[in-house]
C-alpha cells in the first residue's frame, strides 16, 4: 500500500526506524556516517519513509534497492 505522509514531523519511533536502516546501510557500504554520501542517504531514508513505505524492512530493501540502481546508472 502507498503511504503520503504529509507531516513534517518524524514522530521518535518513526526516526527509530530510520536512524535503523541509515545505520544498516552504512555499516553494509562501509559509509562514514558524518561523510557527505551519509547524508545524501539520511536524505533519501527520509523521503522513502515520507512517501513509500513506513515499514522498516520494506524500507531498507526500498533504500538498498535505490543505492544499487544508481550504483549500476554510474557503472554505465
Amino acid at each position: 500500500m502507498l503511504r503520503r505522509f504529509n507531516s513534517t514531523c518524524l514522530s521518535p519511533h518513526d526516526l527509530a526506524i530510520c536512524e535503523r536502516v541509515f545505520d544498516q546501510v552504512c555499516a553494509d557500504e562501509h559509509i562514514d556516517s558524518s561523510s557527505r554520501d551519509a547524508e545524501a542517504l539520511a536524505v533519501a531514508i527520509v523521503a522513502i519513509f515520507r512517501n513509500i513505505t513506513t515499514k522498516e524492512r520494506e524500507l531498507l530493501d526500498e533504500v538498498r534497492s535505490l543505492r544499487l540502481s544508481k550504483g549500476a546508472e554510474k557503472a554505465r
